[in-house]
Formats: structure tokens, sequence, C-alpha cells
């Protein structure tokens, strides 16, 4: 009943566990070059809107359904296969992109950063690493997950990346709601947990190393 709901009907905030939104900066030229860019100029909180969490690959949202996002009490895995604009797409930095964005050495990772979010992303990591304001590189990552170059480029990633939490993808996006039944694919449980290949980046490898 629930996957025959799920084809039939829009989806829309407050049908899953968890609440999302993103925002999309208005402006990003001219932010970008704002000395004192922080993210009450890329989150202003005027523009944010519902949106759902989801992998540009199967076995990254595999991997979320059947078994990050597990519990006894939500124990059987669906997994939703739809299209959406890329518009509508920014990146899901929380478990990855900020946090190197924040504590990255830029020598290690600037190189996983153009294999994993293309060559765009440089743009906004390297200006963020030239200030040690946490405001500020938390902002120029805002930009970074919404600048469609970036959002492309992570769609096509194929390194395996394990981040916090545990996490492990090779791409990740919040994508607007509502997703109407006809961009819908195909919806299905499925029957066991495909295995993960190991993580060809750590997060922890490429942060800076406390003395």
């Amino acid at each position: 009943r629930t996957i025959e709901g799920i084809l039939s009907q829009v989806l829309v905030n407050g049908q899953g566990r968890c609440s999302m939104k993103h925002e999309q900066p208005v402006d990003q030229k001219a932010l970008y070059v704002k000395p004192d860019l922080s993210r009450q100029d890329t989150r202003p909180g005027t523009k944010a809107v519902a949106a759902v969490c989801a992998c540009g690959d199967e076995l990254g949202a595999a991997y979320y359904a059947c078994s990050h996002n597990l519990s006894p009490d939500n124990d059987t895995p669906i997994l939703i296969e739809f299209e959406a604009p890329q518009s509508a797409a920014a990146v899901d930095g929380k478990d990855f992109l900020y946090t190197t964005f924040q504590l990255g050495d830029p020598e290690r990772a600037r190189h996983v950063l153009e294999r994993s979010f293309g060559k765009a992303v440089l743009r906004y990591a390297d200006r963020a690493w030239s200030s040690e304001d946490q405001s500020f590189r938390m902002a120029q990552c805002d930009l970074a997950i919404h600048d469609p170059e970036v959002v492309e480029a992570h769609h096509s990633n194929d390194v395996v990346l394990a981040g916090r939490y545990k996490t492990i993808f090779q791409s990740a996006f919040t994508v607007e709601l509502p997703i109407q039944p006809e961009t819908i694919i195909n919806v299905w449980s499925p029957s066991y947990t495909p295995a993960m290949p190991a993580p060809g980046v750590r997060l922890d490898d490429i942060l800076r190393k406390v003395q």
C-alpha cells in the first residue's frame, strides 16, 4: 500500500522522518566577492524551500535505505527513483563538503574536491580557506552547493566517500519538493542489503591535523 501510494500521490514535506530545506542564495556572483560574506547573506531565510534528500546513484540510496537509516521502528527500506531538473537540486554538503570547507587541509583536500565535486568547486573552497572566519567559510560552501557546475560534477562522481556519522556515498543532494507522480520512475523494497565498496576517500584523511 505504501509503494502504491508513493506512485500515485505527490511527495511533499512531512511524509518522512526528517524535515529538510535548502535555500538558493540570491545573486551568487555578488555574494562570492563580498569581503565580509556570512551565513546571514546566504541563508536569510526568505527563500528557503522544503526539500528531500536524494542520491545520484542507486548504491548510495540503498546504503541509506538498507543500513544507515534502518531502525527497529523503521525496518522496511524503500527506494524511490525519480527525475528532477538540475535547477531543483543542490549538493547535500552536511556530511562531507561543509566540514572540508571549514577544517580541510587544502594540500590534501583540493584534489579530492576537484575529483568528486568538479573543478568549479575549487573557486569557492580556495576563497573559503583564505579566511579564518568560519561563517565566511560556510557561506562560501552555501554558494558552492548551488552552483550548477558543482551539482552536475557531483552527480557524475564515481569516488566512494566516507563522511561524518559513518556515512558512505558517491553523490548526495537535496531536491526541492514536491515530487510529482509523473516524475517517479520506479519504487521498490530491496530484498537484501547491497554491499558498499570500500571508501576511496575518508573525510578524516583530508582534514587539518590538530597539534
